[in-house]
């Protein structure tokens, strides 16, 4: 498995676990405000939350691509 296919899985697993975590289970008032001034001033927490759920599946299914590519690449 080549370094850069491992590093950027990693790096898509990190970053799946702490939006999901802290945007979609917690519910952090200042990464759901971020998320509610970069995508529409009108929107309800609990859109926002399901926002960051879905770029957490988002980045989750990436790092699972990222490892199996790599695997079967190098």
């Amino acid at each position: 498995m080549g370094i850069g296919y491992l590093l950027g899985g990693v790096a898509c697993l990190a970053y799946a676990a702490a939006v999901g975590y802290l945007g979609g289970v917690k519910k952090s008032p200042g990464l759901l405000r971020l998320v509610k001034m970069k995508l529409g001033k009108n929107m309800s927490d609990a859109t926002a939350a399901k926002v960051c759920l879905g770029a957490a599946a988002v980045a989750l299914a990436g790092a699972v691509f990222l490892f199996v590519f790599g695997a079967i690449a190098g």
